[in-house]
């Protein structure tokens, strides 16, 4: 008969993030893992995902993790879709190996409370056997700021499965940008009043584990991430290598992160291409305007940075970053400029750009970016 770990050897906090179209999920996780680990560092946290970048994500923070297989999504007439990973498994076969990891993963650490990022059921309900064995862990929920129409999120299983086992309801999101129909719609869903966090930052909380980056009386004129590899995404790529063409090197270098069309850019010296990687938040820091697309996780990353930024929405059904990019623009707390992809242009681009690098650098920012802080705090009252 195997033996239960002791006391001593029971970790404090897991955080769970599952793998999904973008960054967002894990990103947040992330930051409030390395919150957690500033600010009580006594304390056992491990992190646990199937997002291949974690540890790019992670970078110098002493937060540990474990990699689970990963599932693959592919947007279809805006909607995500499954389909077969890198592990080359049946879709239905990999639901049921990540669920069985998860529950040996339980069963090994036996973690006092466990953060879960979005859906309460977990990634295609990969934690319902796991939720209800483990009658003496705290189970808390943690919501992106605009959720969108996502129906695992708001689905009759998933509020019920959190009315029974969960302890408590986590909104990283700040009311003084997003109103409150949010939150209405999430107590009245839900039935808890949520723990407002303010904006989940992981560049803020990455920050507090590197040498400081002072800003430079140099700048780049700006930084690009176009990260997804798509039909769109290479158009582009098409149209931003017209426009830097026509821009030429006045206003300065630009650094381009893509795994995806880095051939565009090797007739313009003025443009340095490379792999996305924890250096593209270091440069961020340093550059006078931003493009980015409008994920979670892009969106923080800018407005810690305090860039002006062209940010690109993804065509996709569930509107939640058309919904979110909206009332920030509309807050006036955030310089941004917004274009959907498939409306992307080399003109477009160009007069985007150049519009943003006479504004402002870098802005003040007046939005409440201490979400993995205040997160981490209220995690360790329930210990």
């Amino acid at each position: 008969m195997m033996n239960m770990p002791s006391a001593a050897s029971r970790i404090d906090l897991l955080i769970y993030a599952h793998d999904g179209r973008g960054l967002g999920h894990a990103s947040r996780g992330v930051a409030v893992g390395a919150a957690v680990r500033r600010l009580f560092p006594e304390l056992k946290v491990l992190f646990l995902s199937g997002c291949r970048q974690t540890a790019a994500l992670i970078g110098p923070v002493p937060l540990d993790w474990i990699k689970l297989p990963a599932y693959e999504n592919v947007i279809v007439k805006g909607t995500p879709r499954a389909r077969v990973g890198n592990t080359n498994l049946k879709n239905s076969y990999l639901v049921k190996s990540r669920t069985r990891l998860i529950q040996a993963i339980m069963a090994e650490y036996r973690p006092r409370c466990v953060l879960v990022d979005h859906e309460a059921p977990g990634k295609r309900a990969e934690l319902v056997a796991s939720i209800e064995s483990t009658p003496d862990t705290s189970w808390i929920l943690g919501l992106r700021g605009v959720i969108g129409r996502v129906e695992d999120v708001w689905s009759r299983e998933a509020l019920c499965l959190f009315k029974k086992h969960y302890r408590a309801l986590f909104w990283y999101g700040d009311e003084t940008v997003l109103g409150c129909e949010t939150l209405r719609t999430i107590e009245n869903r839900y039935g808890v009043q949520p723990f407002i966090t303010g904006y989940v930052s992981r560049l803020k909380e990455i920050l507090f584990w590197t040498a400081p980056t002072a800003r430079t009386d140099r700048p780049n004129a700006g930084t690009i991430a176009v990260s997804w590899n798509s039909p769109a995404a290479t158009s582009v790529l098409a149209g931003l290598q017209q426009a830097l063409a026509g821009m030429g090197d006045q206003y300065g270098p630009w650094r381009i992160f893509t795994n995806n069309g880095k051939d565009l850019f090797k007739d313009l010296p003025f443009c340095r291409v490379e792999e996305l990687s924890s250096r593209y938040l270091f440069t961020l820091l340093n550059s006078k305007t931003a493009l980015v697309y409008g994920g979670y996780n892009s969106i923080t990353d800018i407005l810690c940075a305090k860039v002006p930024s062209l940010v690109l929405l993804r065509d996709v059904a569930d509107r939640e970053q058309e919904d979110h990019l909206a009332k920030l623009a509309a807050s006036g707390k955030a310089a941004m400029l917004v274009l959907s992809e498939t409306e992307v242009s080399a003109d477009r681009l160009q007069a985007a750009l150049e519009k943003l690098l006479f504004t402002a650098w870098p802005q003040n920012s007046r939005l409440n970016l201490d979400g993995a802080e205040n997160a981490a705090k209220k995690i360790v009252e329930y210990l």
